[in-house]
């Protein structure tokens, strides 16, 4: 005799294994700061930034325009930066007073014709005795051509620096119609050697002609007895040429 299913029994059973419902446990979230936002493309601040750099740059170029540059002190700053970088220094102005005493040597007059170079410029000495006569203004035909000479390298070499030239004389007194003293007289030969720049188109407002007389001597006139000395009173009668680069 066959059983019969129960089908309460048979719900029960099918229940029983049945997996259990999953029941998730909910978690509070955490607390996360809001993330910075580092979106710069707009570059608003650069237009800032820039409107600043403009106005610093104005400031600079208006105080450099107001102020002269003190050439001896940019150079010695120059050389001292030079020389804490490892450089080598090139002494200003070297390369043109080179082509100089090459004209010069070419003329044979080296022991005539003393060069120095500074900071703003070269100075040029030539003994008087090569310019002019004793007690007189007119250029020597020897002097004439070495400044002929001389004018084409300064021109094409140094064509905007400033000229001046000096003219010295010894201690000797100068009476006479023409030149009623020494101050006289060494005006009117500075203007002499002046006048040959003028002639070569160099402009006159780059153009100096100092005359010293005898108050800049250099070598004593005469010994502590008050005697004259022939060869130091040769020394002192002199043209001096400066080509400087800032002379205003």
């Amino acid at each position: 005799m066959g059983t019969q299913a129960n089908p309460k029994e048979d719900a029960s059973i099918e229940e029983s294994s049945s997996p259990p419902e999953l029941k998730l446990a909910t978690r509070k979230p955490r607390f996360r700061p809001p993330a910075e936002n580092h979106d710069d493309s707009d570059g608003t601040w650069l237009i800032s930034y820039a409107d600043m750099m403009t106005l610093l740059v104005g400031f600079f170029a208006m105080l450099l325009a107001f102020s002269k540059i003190d050439q001896s002190a940019f150079e010695q700053m120059k050389k001292e930066t030079t020389k804490v970088f490892g450089g080598e220094y090139q002494i200003p102005f070297e390369k043109l007073s080179k082509e100089l005493k090459d004209v010069v040597k070419q003329q044979g007059l080296e022991d005539q014709v003393l060069f120095h170079e500074t900071d703003e410029g070269i100075t040029i000495t030539f003994r008087g005795a090569l310019f002019f006569r004793s007690g007189e203004s007119d250029l020597l035909p020897k002097a004439e051509d070495l400044i002929k000479q001389l004018i084409p390298v300064i021109k094409s070499k140094a064509k905007n620096f400033g000229i001046v030239v000096e003219g010295h004389t010894d201690n000797i007194p100068m009476e006479s119609a023409r030149f009623p003293s020494n101050w006289d007289l060494s005006s009117i030969r500075a203007c002499t050697v002046l006048r040959l720049f003028e002639s070569y188109g160099f402009p006159k407002t780059k153009l100096q002609a100092l005359g010293w007389g005898e108050t800049r001597p250099i070598v004593p006139n005469e010994d502590s007895s008050g005697r004259a000395i022939a060869s130091n009173q040769a020394q002192n009668r002199r043209v001096v040429l400066k080509i400087l680069k800032d002379n205003e």
